[in-house]
């Protein structure tokens, strides 16, 4: 995967560049294209959970209902309103604003270490989006009982990483977000 962070820098139009030499802008210049490439990444991971893990499980969803499975279908639900809220996260995620007069600061280093942070999003995404794969194998074959196993663990899996994406910025930064 391309660094989106160098990408943006490539990017740069003359204005931006100018910004550079600005005396007390460059920092903000430079801050800001790191929040611009992670936002960049933020996007990227939430369209693969969506293409991975969401459209799996609602094909999962579209199995068990033509099979009439209407006990499962509420387990179904839970697990995409749960998937769908953390996609939604990902993707209007904090970006850790440090503008001129921000009331806290954020240094560059903190929204370096909230790319990598967000970057090491794509391995959990991948693992959920191998177990939406079995349960989307799963129902094709007809094998509902073990579906709801696997949805067992998927909904748990989406939990735990909801609740540390939550704690992203905290945990960079060692700041406490509303």
């Amino acid at each position: 995967m391309t660094d989106l962070r160098e990408a943006v820098q490539e990017d740069r139009g003359i204005l931006k560049k100018i910004q550079l030499f600005i005396p007390g802008f460059s920092g903000y210049r430079k801050k800001e294209d790191l929040r611009i490439a992670d936002s960049l990444l933020r996007n990227q991971v939430a369209d693969n959970f969506k293409t991975s893990v969401l459209i799996p499980i609602e094909m999962v969803r579209e199995y068990a209902a033509n099979s009439l499975e209407l006990d499962l279908m509420n387990d179904i639900a839970g697990v995409l309103a749960k998937a769908k809220t953390l996609e939604s996260s990902i993707r209007h995620a904090e970006q850790g604003y440090s503008g001129i007069s921000a009331a806290v600061r954020i240094r560059e280093e903190e929204l370096d270490k909230l790319y990598e942070y967000d970057l090491s999003l794509f391995e959990a995404v991948n693992a959920l989006a191998l177990q939406a794969k079995e349960a989307r194998g799963l129902a094709e074959a007809g094998d509902f009982g073990a579906v709801k196993t696997v949805l067992f663990a998927v909904k748990r899996d989406i939990m735990e990483f909801s609740a540390a994406f939550d704690r992203r910025m905290e945990t960079i930064a060692g700041i406490e977000v509303a």
